[in-house]
């Protein structure tokens, strides 16, 4: 649990450059173990915020944003859907050829998804939190896990409706051989 500086360009406003992370190290874990953490955690904490600040959630659903309470029960209730990042791609550029939706921001694969394409996944397509996973390595660290396709990582992100990505984590690659070959690919 430390102070985060990123530099980085963003698809999204809600980046923050500087920020407090916390960073579990798995040691042996598959990215099944990684995403099932990370859900486990994400409902920990929202468990432990309904239970110990009643009030101010009351609070905040009457005055702030009617609904609050639901909308995190719901969170804390469902199990995350696990959706590889090629079927997240082929669902919303279906959603595109069939009508349903404008993006502003481009939709193919090896995009990186913008907010707006996370969101709708969230919102409109699953209705609930997902776990997009298997990302392509091309846009991300040449640290990341290369899955036995060659074109993915093992990657993933929480994606949950209203906000879009809240937590995202990957499997690390522990062979030097194959790190060293990937940072000189970069």
């Amino acid at each position: 649990f430390g102070p985060t500086f990123r530099a980085e360009n963003s698809h999204t406003t809600r980046h923050l450059s500087e920020f407090w992370m916390i960073e579990p190290e798995l040691a042996f874990a598959t990215l099944e173990d990684d995403m099932q953490c990370a859900e486990d955690y994400l409902k920990f904490c929202l468990q432990y915020v309904m239970t110990n600040n009643e009030e101010e959630l009351k609070f905040f659903d009457q005055f702030v944003e009617k609904g609050l309470i639901e909308r995190l029960n719901k969170v804390i209730q469902t199990p995350f859907r696990r959706v590889p990042y090629t079927e997240g791609v082929a669902i919303l550029e279906e959603e595109i050829k069939q009508g349903n939706v404008k993006f502003e921001n481009k939709v193919e694969w090896g995009v990186d998804l913008a907010s707006e394409h996370e969101r709708h996944l969230t919102e409109k397509i699953f209705n609930g939190p997902i776990i997009l996973f298997n990302y392509p390595k091309d846009i991300k660290a040449f640290y990341m896990k290369l899955n036995s396709d060659g074109k993915t990582v093992q990657a993933m992100d929480i994606l949950v409706p209203r906000i879009g990505e809240i937590i995202g984590g990957s499997a690390r690659e522990e062979n030097l051989e194959i790190l060293d070959q990937r940072i000189e690919a970069c």
